[in-house]
């Protein structure tokens, strides 16, 4: 049930069902339209801005710090690939420096084994499980298959945190753990670790640029790159208070 919840209320938060909303009233109520127009056009202008959620991003985020010691798990949240089955491949998104960076960090000896969180989180799924396609993905990298743990059962970044806990709880007792994932989604994570009583070390990725960049085209020029990145933010802002309720 809480998946459900979680996942309707993911969909109307998102700023793209507000703009349709708004716009569809305008043509409905004929003696508000100049209203509903209006609230359209400025939530269309406002959620397209880059300027405005870089802002809100960089607050929001955890800064990534350079890391000194080795860990004994690099543990990677899914939500970064998806399953094609047509022509039966992985497609990786968005959100893919998380295991780019896992890669990265093993073979420069930071981390000793990379634990891939991840189930299928479609409310239909298929049979697609991310974390043992992840697997076969890292097996190609001359990462051998003894140095990855698959969490192959959770749906949700809480269900993460709890289904990696058991493992580690397991074989990893009092190790030192490093959660890797992206920056606008570490809070969430890191307060369901914390909850699932495991200590863990941030590492952001894919992080929103540090800089603030002085071009009009950046400050004044709507993108649809924009719009995208604010529904992530809400999605986390949304996601974390109800984490905090429901714990």
């Amino acid at each position: 049930m809480f998946f459900i919840v979680s996942k309707t209320i993911s969909f109307l938060f998102r700023p793209i069902v507000w703009i349709f909303i708004f716009l569809l009233l305008s043509l409905m109520k004929k003696e508000k339209r100049k209203k509903f127009l209006i609230l359209g056009i400025t939530s269309f202008y406002f959620f397209c801005n880059g300027f405005i959620v870089d802002e809100f991003s960089r607050f929001w985020e955890i800064p990534r710090a350079n890391i000194t010691e080795v860990y004994d798990v690099g543990i990677v949240l899914g939500g970064l690939a998806d399953y094609d089955t047509i022509t039966k491949t992985t497609n990786f998104n968005n959100r893919a420096d998380r295991l780019l960076d896992a890669e990265r960090l093993y073979h420069k000896g930071k981390i000793k084994k990379i634990m891939i969180c991840g189930g299928n989180a479609e409310i239909f799924s298929g049979g697609y499980i991310e974390a043992d396609a992840i697997k076969q993905y890292l097996m190609t990298k001359k990462i051998p298959e003894k140095d990855i743990i698959a969490e192959n059962r959770s749906r949700n970044t809480k269900e993460n945190a709890f289904n990696a806990a058991e493992i580690l709880n397991k074989k990893y007792r009092n190790g030192d753990f490093l959660l890797i994932t992206s920056a606008v989604h570490m809070r969430r994570s890191q307060l369901c670790f914390d909850k699932a009583n495991i200590e863990v070390t941030a590492f952001p990725t894919d992080c929103t640029k540090p800089y603030r960049s002085t071009s009009w085209e950046y400050i004044l020029i709507p993108r649809i790159e924009a719009l995208e990145q604010w529904q992530r933010l809400i999605h986390e802002w949304i996601g974390y208070v109800v984490y905090k309720i429901a714990f």
